[in-house]
């Protein structure tokens, strides 16, 4: 027995397996990216700074950047960037919310690790005011409505937002936002690639948003990695099952064989 079991059987409760949680940081406007509306030179907390007018930030809703986060984790987790942005080290965080708690403008949300396709802003300003104080900020333009296949992205009150039931972490908002307000957690993505079988039908050049596969009709084809974001389009797409690599791809092969099974 485990020592998670052993404490749930002895205090009569029942042990499960929970998704681990992690602090993200919902800002990206750094002191290089946003304005500043007044040389701040009191206490160095955020707390403190929010006192003087709301805060030094040109945008209200954005990191104050004076580190109160990273001094109340009680595990080193968090730390300052260069450009006065927190800087999250999720195998030391636990999700315990300190942090969260701590930030006077509610920048950091604690949430589980399988979001890592995120619109890293708040703000509700509008456009031409988010433009204005932010070069990072989202500006609720829709183009990661429009390129997203799943629906996830989603517009409201001058901001996007990701509904994360359906983001499937394809990282296709990741490469057509504008200002880079949507952040890609994935250290490494899993890309896709042609097997052997390929027929060369094309289908997989057609549905490609992002331009990767390429070839000769009726010969297999390839995948450029340096542009292939995962996203699974094609690998859902193929007739013959011959992309794989993709998030997908398994499941893709397992339907797959599945119709096959009933139509025998």
């Amino acid at each position: 027995m485990q020592g998670a079991e052993a404490v749930a059987f002895i205090t009569g409760k029942k042990a499960e397996a929970r998704e681990p949680v992690f602090s993200r940081i919902m800002c990206k406007g750094g002191s290089s990216k946003s304005l500043r509306k007044f040389l701040y030179e009191g206490v160095q907390d955020c707390r403190a700074v929010i006192l003087a007018g709301g805060g030094d930030n040109a945008c209200r809703y954005g990191c104050l950047g004076y580190g109160t986060c990273s001094r109340v984790c009680p595990f080193d987790a968090i730390s300052m960037s260069d450009d006065r942005l927190p800087i999250v080290d999720i195998k030391k965080c636990t999700g315990c919310r300190k942090c969260e708690a701590a930030c006077p403008v509610k920048v950091i949300e604690v949430l589980p690790a399988s979001c890592q396709v995120l619109v890293t802003c708040h703000s509700k300003d509008k456009a031409a005011d988010t433009r204005k104080n932010c070069q990072t900020g989202c500006i609720a333009c829709g183009i990661c409505v429009k390129v997203c296949p799943f629906d996830a992205p989603s517009v409201e009150n001058n901001l996007s937002k990701i509904a994360l039931h359906k983001c499937t972490v394809c990282g296709l908002c990741v490469k057509k936002c504008p200002t880079n307000a949507v952040s890609d957690f994935i250290p490494q993505r899993p890309k896709a690639f042609i097997l052997d079988h390929c027929n060369g039908c094309e289908i997989c050049a057609n549905v490609c948003p992002v331009d990767a596969p390429a070839g000769v009709p009726d010969k297999k084809h390839i995948i450029d990695q340096s542009k292939c974001t995962g996203c699974g389009i094609c690998t859902a797409k193929c007739p013959v099952q011959a992309i794989a690599g993709t998030f997908n791809a398994l499941a893709v092969f397992a339907a797959a064989e599945k119709d096959k099974t009933k139509a025998a």
